[in-house]
């Protein structure tokens, strides 16, 4: 690869770079962040901090990209590492470092990328609009499955939903069904066991298309630290995978059938100590150790 080809070093959030507290990370100098709208805390190591850093200024694009909610990824930026983009909600708003304000946390948002799904989710003036309120197909479908009993979860949400199976009756048959039957103009995927519909213009591999377009990498140069179903479709676009944690049946299955495409940390499950060692595989397969 040319010293001067852009590269995007792409990372999930959950079990990717940041993880549940556990008993083992406490030997490490981490932090810990506040309980998200979900009621997760994460932990996040300051090696990991410094490994992104380093990563950067010998060359590499980092973005994060998270099907985390909006509310979820603002009250995290503090403690994330310092990224070139940071994406959420499964691709529907992207976000850039700086401000032309003096904030605390200074991002600028993609104004136009986020306008690109209002035919489904409605424009970002609906943002402080309850759910059940707010127009597009996207929130049409909210309300059908809202009808019907279906426990979703739109809370800090703006441009998806999440629906679970499991609950209410509800089986993971019924929700795979009402996923093959979604209306024309959504997408979707499953995440942690739940399903998140959004448009169909977003997505994790849709917002990295336009990212990798934006900053000029091609996919090949490009690689993805992720874990879960909803990552497995980017993580085959790029050049590599990178996995700190296995989180599915579909994830292990993939990594298994392609085993030099996928690199599976040796401490897999192992909190910011596997997230430490792939970062390290990462500089060694771009050569900048």
């Amino acid at each position: 690869m040319a010293d001067n080809t852009k590269r995007i070093v792409f990372s999930d959030i959950d079990g990717t770079i940041m993880h549940e507290p556990k008993e083992f990370d406490r030997d490490a100098a981490v932090l810990l962040t506040p309980p998200s709208a979900s009621g997760r805390q994460g932990v996040i190591s300051a090696e990991t901090l410094h490994l992104v850093a380093k990563l950067r200024a010998r060359g590499a694009l980092f973005v994060v990209i998270s099907g985390a909610r909006l509310s979820t990824l603002l009250m995290r930026l503090p403690y994330l590492p310092l990224a070139d983009a940071y994406v959420c909600e499964n691709g529907g708003r992207i976000l850039y470092p700086g401000s032309d304000l003096p904030t605390a946390c200074p991002v600028t948002e993609d104004k136009e990328w986020r306008a690109s799904h209002d035919h489904a989710a409605g424009s970002i003036e609906q943002d402080a609009t309850p759910p059940q309120e707010r127009k597009g197909p996207l929130w049409d479908l909210y309300r059908k499955l809202h009808s019907e009993g279906w426990s979703l979860d739109a809370n800090g949400y703006t441009t998806s939903f999440r629906v679970h199976a499991g609950r209410n009756g509800k089986s993971l048959e019924e929700l795979r069904a009402v996923v093959a039957a979604a209306p024309a103009g959504l997408a979707s995927s499953f995440n942690l066991g739940a399903a998140d519909f959004y448009p169909d213009t977003s997505g994790k591999v849709m917002a990295a298309r336009h990212l990798m377009a934006r900053f000029g990498a091609p996919a090949p140069a490009c690689s993805f630290l992720c874990d879960d179903d909803n990552d497995l479709q980017l993580a085959a676009e790029v050049g590599r995978a990178f996995l700190p944690s296995i989180t599915s049946d579909s994830v292990r299955v993939a990594a298994e059938a392609r085993p030099e495409h996928f690199v599976v940390a040796k401490t897999a499950g192992q909190g910011v100590v596997a997230t430490e060692e792939m970062l390290h595989a990462v500089m060694a397969h771009y050569k900048l150790n």
